[in-house]
């Protein structure tokens, strides 16, 4: 061998030796570094990666968990997703993997921010740090990392803007950033120089301003969601220019303007979602162009004009969402031609006419959403071809006929409402063959005849609601083993019988409504077994008994044990006996008491401990006695407080002015006395616009310090008001199969749609109140307070009801009464008040229907208004030195009033003789004719008609 080719030989020995020693240097390195990181994660991820050691170095390229190595034996890939690690990124050592392509740690628990040294990965073309809980901001160094392809930090705490830094990733395919708390505005260099992006994704962030016009420069785009942030503006034009597009979504944002027709040009767009924004104008014909479109999504918006008739021509469509918008017109017969169709949504429009028979053409169909329309006609008995059908909605219609019993041949039916329409006739018994029902929804319509046993076959249903008919009979004991309903809802029928004992085997129920029947006996002491109740409604029955509270051997346990209880509605029934002594304590959840017009007797126990979250407390008309539970004031939520018509005798509830959101206080006709002094509490009762203590024994002046400081009567409703559960629907579960403005039945007022009113006596009558928030009503009457009536009730400027009648009052009326603009009803009566009644009254209260100022002491003239002159006498009653009209006693100059003397009258006649008379009517006639036309002239006919006639 010469001596150069030993020389060669010797120095490729030396360059295999080196690249040995250097790829095990490598190794040592990469691997001790990972030891390093794994080490200050937490115990958990030591079982995960058992495999990291430093007695297993040499295996790192074989069997290292989610470690994978170039040819070399270099790191290139670290893939620890779904691996339930928890630590952070502070101890990893970016430098020591000059090599790494790809760097995915996916669906982990990884905190902290995300290093800045990460921009050391130069070689990293694939970056996933989704689904962990890294914060702050995103590092501007990332934009160093120049080979990238993909980036995902989607699901994360991230905040701030997107560094501008991003737009340097020349090489990016796909970037995701939803789900995080991004803010501002996304920087233009973004489109601008990502020309290669394919997929861009940003969805459930705070970003904000205009729709992003650079989008047209992203020419290769495919997939784009701005979905659920803050983006305004019209959608441009020119996004017809990004022929790639195949995903557009920018649903849940505040865009409006109308559609673009240029976005037709999009022909290879498959999934076009555009919901919940403020869109208006007609739906496009020209969608109906583009050929692949699978899914079009439109509700929620504010399109008007008809449904097109192109939109027939998208033979792929499987899936139309128009709900929750405008539309008018019929549906069109031709959207039976699409044979792929999967959900038809197009409920909460104004649509008219028949269901088309063609809809019966869906073999493949599974939601059908036609509520709240004005759909008449009958439902097709042909939809039981239908046969793939889980979810049918027709509520809030205008159909009639009965009940099709083929829809009893659709067996994968799993949702069927038809509530508020006129259908009439029975329910048939054949409904309990479809044993897939899991909510059945008939409320509001004009069904007959009996409950079906049938029911008590359907083993899936959760939810069952038959409120507003005309049903009679008793309930099934047989509905007890449907163990798995969650919801009933039988109220307003006609059904009497006991409750039967068997609902309470029904473990799931967290609500059962049976209100406003005429069902007797007691409340089962087993209601207790119900131990996830959260609804319990049964007033406006014949129930009696007691209500039921202690534990019993026999029949499990009473009310009290009802722990996860939000509202209770056991008035206008015959209960009698004591209050629960668990009341208002057995149940932190409690929002709501209604116990009003029973035969209940005894003291009101303590209730409301602290953390109690109760809003709602009525015990009126009953006979309860004693005082109020001072406990009350740790009621801190509560709004409604009303124990109006019992035999409490107690002084003035000053601990009420503790109350921050105290709206309602109902105490009349009970036994409060004493005088009501100024509160302790600086700033008592702002929030109060319903004040009625009137039928009392409550004395010394009235409470000018409470009166001052009722914020709620100064100010116009400024959306602050009770606090409602709206529900539009009977149903108070979830399900996967309901999705928002898919509502199973109406709401009616009050809390969770349910009628909880409070009892008023409103002009001069008592009747039960539910919006409330709209009664500002100040009631003082049937009391001995004394003193002058101050000028500072003036203030209270939307007071609609005022009555201080029946009282010792003294002093003139304060002009200031003029200010309450909205009243409705005034009442001063049997007082002592005196002076003349201010003109500002009959200027200012233009809405004045009710005025009652008799058994005074006023006198002088009654000024004339608008509404005054409506008035009759009873007005003014007892009140001698009154005069004008509407009284027979008028006015002399000097304003003061005179009774005529009847006998001067008559002699005065027959002095004249029949040529005075003659003289009178021949100047009186031309003169009265002229009289007469200048008052038809002027309007002023209806006057003088009242003067004349004294009406």
């Amino acid at each position: 061998m010469s001596s150069s080719s030993i020389i060669v030989f010797v120095i490729q020995i030396l360059v295999l030796f080196s690249l040995s020693w250097e790829t095990a240097t490598s190794k040592t390195i990469e691997g001790r570094a990972l030891v390093k990181w794994k080490n200050t994660l937490s115990n958990n991820t030591h079982d995960v990666l058992g495999s990291w050691s430093i007695a297993n170095l040499d295996n790192i390229c074989w069997n290292w968990t989610g470690i994978n190595c170039t040819n070399a034996g270099a790191v290139n890939e670290i893939n620890l997703e779904s691996c339930n690690l928890s630590g952070t990124l502070e101890s990893f050592d970016f430098t020591s993997f000059p090599n790494l392509t790809l760097l995915s740690l996916q669906n982990n628990n990884f905190v902290g921010s995300i290093p800045y040294a990460i921009a050391n990965l130069s070689q990293l073309v694939f970056l996933d740090l989704s689904w962990n809980s890294f914060e702050n901001f995103i590092p501007t160094e990332i934009g160093r990392l120049t080979k990238l392809e993909s980036l995902s930090l989607a699901g994360n705490k991230l905040n701030g803007t997107i560094p501008p830094q991003i737009s340097h990733l020349h090489h990016l395919l796909s970037l995701s950033l939803y789900s995080n708390f991004l803010t501002g505005q996304i920087p233009e260099a973004i489109f601008s120089n990502l020309t290669r992006l394919k997929y861009f994704s940003c969805e459930r962030n705070l970003f904000q301003g205009p729709f992003p016009p650079n989008l047209i420069n992203l020419s290769q785009l495919e997939a784009l969601n701005l979905d659920e942030n803050l983006f305004f503006g019209s959608i441009p034009a020119t996004i017809g220019k990004l022929s790639s597009l195949r995903f557009i979504s920018f649903s849940h944002n505040m865009l409006h303007g109308t559609i673009p027709e240029t976005l037709c040009n999009l022909h290879f767009l498959e999934d076009l979602y555009l919901d919940d924004n403020k869109l208006g104008g007609l739906v496009p014909q020209c969608l109906g162009n583009i050929s692949s479109l699978r899914f079009l999504y439109l509700n929620f918006n504010n399109m008007q004009g008809t449904i097109p008739e192109t939109l027939c021509n998208l033979h792929f469509l499987e899936v139309l969402y128009l709900s929750e918008n405008s539309l008018d017109g019929v549906i069109p017969q031709c959207l039976g031609n699409q044979t792929s169709m999967l959900y038809i949504s197009l409920g909460s429009n104004i649509l008219h006419g028949n269901i088309p028979q063609t809809l019966c053409n869906f073999h493949s169909l599974e939601r059908l959403n036609l509520n709240n329309n004005s759909l008449s006609g009958l439902i097709p008995s042909c939809l039981e071809n239908v046969t793939s059908l889980r979810y049918l909605s027709l509520g809030s219609n205008i159909l009639g006929g009965s009940i099709p019993q083929t829809l009893c041949n659709i067996y994968s039916l799993e949702i069927l409402s038809a509530h508020s329409n006129s259908l009439r006739g029975l329910i048939s018994p054949c409904i309990g063959n479809v044993t897939s029902i899991k909510y059945l929804s008939l409320s509001h319509n004009r069904l007959q005849g009996h409950i079906p046993r049938a029911l008590c076959n359907l083993y899936s249903l959760e939810g069952l609601s038959l409120s507003y008919n005309s049903l009679e009979g008793q309930i099934s004991q047989c509905l007890g083993n449907v163990t798995t309903l969650g919801y009933i809802s039988l109220r307003s029928n006609k059904l009497q019988g006991n409750i039967p004992r068997g609902l309470c085997n029904l473990e799931s129920l967290e609500v059962l409504i049976l209100s406003n029947n005429y069902l007797g006996g007691t409340i089962p002491q087993c209601i207790g077994k119900l131990k996830v109740l959260r609804t319990l409604l049964v007033s406006k029955n014949l129930l009696s008994g007691t209500i039921p509270q202690t534990p019993t051997v026999q029949n499990g346990t009473g009310l009290c044990s009802l722990s996860f209880l939000k509202f209770l509605d056991l008035s206008n029934n015959n209960l009698h006996g004591p209050l629960p002594l668990c009341l208002g304590n057995f149940s932190r959840e409690l929002e709501v008491i209604n116990l009003a017009r029973n035969q209940l007797h005894g003291t009101i126990p303590e209730a409301c401990t602290n953390g109690n979250n109760l809003l709602y407390f009525n015990l009126n008309d009953n006979h309860l006695e004693g005082t109020l539970p001072q406990g009350l004031e740790n009621c801190s939520f509560l709004e409604v407080l009303d124990f109006g018509n019992n035999k409490i005798a107690d002084t003035f509830p000053h601990w009420s002015g503790v109350l921050p959101n105290l709206r309602v206080l109902v105490l009349r006709s009970n036994h409060f006395y004493g005088t009501i002094y100024s509160s302790k509490t600086r700033l008592p009762c702002r929030k109060l616009h319903t004040f009625d203590i009137s039928n009392n024994e409550f004395t010394g002046p009235l409470p000018r310090h409470y009166m001052e400081n009722f914020e709620a009567m100064k100010h116009a409703n400024d959306g602050e008001i009770l606090e409602y559960y709206e529900l539009k629907g009977d149903f108070l579960l979830t399900s996967p199969l309901l999705s928002k403005g898919d509502d199973l039945s109406t709401s009616s007022p009050g809390w969770n749609g349910y009628d909880l009113s409070i009892s008023l006596v409103w002009k001069g009558k008592e009747v039960q109140v539910v919006y409330y928030d709209i009664c500002t009503i100040f009631d003082l009457s049937n009391n001995n307070f004394h003193g002058e009536v101050p000028r500072s009730l003036g203030n209270l400027r939307f007071i609609r009801f005022l009555n201080l009648s029946h009282n010792q009052l003294t002093g003139n009326i304060p002009s200031s009464l003029g200010n309450i603009i909205d009243l409705e009803v005034l009442d001063l009566s049997s007082n002592k008040l005196v002076g003349e009644i201010p003109e500002q009254l009959s200027r200012s209260l233009t809405f004045l229907a009710v005025l009652n100022l008799s058994y005074n002491n006023f006198s002088g003239h009654i000024p004339n208004g608008p509404q005054f002159n409506t008035f009759s006498n009873d007005s003014y009653l007892g009140n001698v030195a009154l005069c004008g009209f509407p009284l027979t006693l008028q006015c002399q100059d000097g304003g003061e009033g005179q009774a005529p003397n009847v006998e001067d009258s008559q002699n005065f006649w027959i002095g004249f003789g029949w040529q005075s008379v003659v003289v009178g009517y021949s100047c009186g006639i031309p003169f009265g004719i002229a009289i007469g036309y200048l008052l038809f002239k002027y309007g002023k006919l209806g006057w003088l008609i009242r003067l004349v006639l004294g009406r």
